[in-house]
Order: structure tokens, then C-alpha cells, then sequence
């Protein structure tokens, strides 16, 4: 049993101490690049708290590396959209330039080119699929949605895609469904109008983090 805990508790710690780095180097990022101001301390404890979440629940497995990118580029991406209500297409960019050599080399690592080939064609098929859902609840909206949101669906779909259409599905729901309790509360508890606009991109990685908590390590391993 120690021999099974250990690992994922170390990989915990070393995904603690990576998510200060990362979140030092998103504060510098976000400020050089998109001029927006980030809170030091809120986001590298954020990046912290997500990075050993994910460590813990995934252990020491090759997969790892790209969903702590993931969780740390989720953390960057909400923290730009609370302040500007807005995800600009060269964050989404960069952080899909960086996951999908990570998602390639851990797949190598973990099943060869075999493993390759099947986590490219499930990475592929929930990048299109996140996008495409979207996509249409866009054209839907007219206007109530903007198209960083159906750009970040894409995004969020390149990573849940690993665990599965259902890991897809699941974390745009969840997303969604975490903005409605906060629009509810907003109405309710804040007096604030049916319309009142605030940034949906948090709810969508939060939605897409809870997705991959729950179908990432089964979907991975299968």
C-alpha cells in the first residue's frame, strides 16, 4: 500500500512546487503579452491547488505533464476572461502549441506509436467535437456568447477528448451548468439583471477540470 501512495504523493509535491513557477511565469506572461494584470499570489496559488489536484488523483503516470499544462493554462485563460471579458485567440494558441507535444509524448511513452495514434484521433475528435457544440450554441445565442468561448470549447476538447466522448460532453455540461448556479445566485443574491454580462470561459475550464477528475485516469488507462 506505501509503495502505491508514494508516488502519487510525491508527484503531488513536485506539481505543487511547479504550479508557483507556472504561476509566476502566467502573471509575467499575461502582462507582457495581453497587458492585463494578474494577482501574483491568487494565481500561483490557484495554479498550485489545481497542479497537485490533478497530480494526486493521476499519480505518477506519462499523462501527467500535459494535464498539469491544462490545469495551469485553465487557470491563466479564466483569470485573463474574469478581467477582460475576453480569451484571446493567442492564449488559446499557445497553450494548444504546448499540449499537443506533451499529449504526443506522453502517449508514446505510455503505448508506443500505437498509444500515439489513438490518443491523436481521440484528442482530434474532442477538439472538434468541443468546438462544433460551441459552435452551434453560438449561432444559437446570436450574441450572447462570444467566440473566444466556442474557441476554448475546442481547446478543452483537445484534452477531455483523452477520456473519452463522454468526458467531452460531460465537461461542457458541467460548464454550463456552473455558470447558470452563478447567473442564479448574480439575480438572486446580487440584484443584478437578467443580462448582466460576466466572463462564461472560468465555468467552461472549471466544468472541463471536474470532467477530466472523473474520466481522465479510466479513460487514460483504457
Amino acid at each position: 500500500m506505501i509503495t502505491q501512495v508514494e508516488p502519487s504523493l510525491v508527484a503531488g509535491a513536485v506539481a505543487g512546487l511547479g504550479g508557483a513557477a507556472a504561476g509566476a511565469a502566467a502573471v509575467r506572461c499575461a502582462k507582457r503579452c495581453f497587458d492585463v494584470g494578474l494577482p501574483s499570489a491568487l494565481t500561483a496559488a490557484a495554479c498550485m491547488a489545481t497542479g497537485a489536484m490533478l497530480a494526486l488523483r493521476v499519480g505518477a503516470d506519462p499523462f501527467l505533464a500535459p494535464l498539469l499544462a491544462f490545469g495551469w493554462a485553465g487557470v491563466v485563460i479564466s483569470a485573463v476572461d474574469l478581467r477582460t471579458h475576453l480569451i484571446p485567440t493567442r492564449l488559446l494558441r499557445a497553450c494548444a502549441a504546448v499540449a499537443a507535444p506533451l499529449v504526443c509524448a506522453a502517449a508514446v511513452l505510455d503505448g508506443g506509436l500505437a498509444g500515439l495514434a489513438r490518443a491523436s484521433a481521440a484528442a482530434a475528435i474532442g477538439a472538434v467535437l468541443g468546438w462544433g457544440a460551441m459552435h452551434v450554441i453560438w449561432r444559437v445565442a446570436r450574441g450572447g456568447l462570444g467566440y473566444g468561448d466556442v474557441r476554448l470549447g475546442g481547446y478543452l476538447g483537445l484534452h477531455l477528448g483523452l477520456g473519452g466522448l463522454s468526458a467531452v460532453w460531460a465537461g461542457l455540461l458541467a460548464g454550463f451548468a456552473i455558470a447558470a448556479v452563478i447567473g442564479a445566485v448574480g439575480v438572486v443574491a446580487l440584484g443584478r439583471s437578467t443580462d448582466h454580462r460576466f466572463a462564461l470561459g472560468p465555468s467552461l475550464v472549471i466544468g472541463a477540470l471536474a470532467a477530466a477528475w472523473w474520466f481522465m485516469p479510466p479513460g487514460l488507462a483504457a
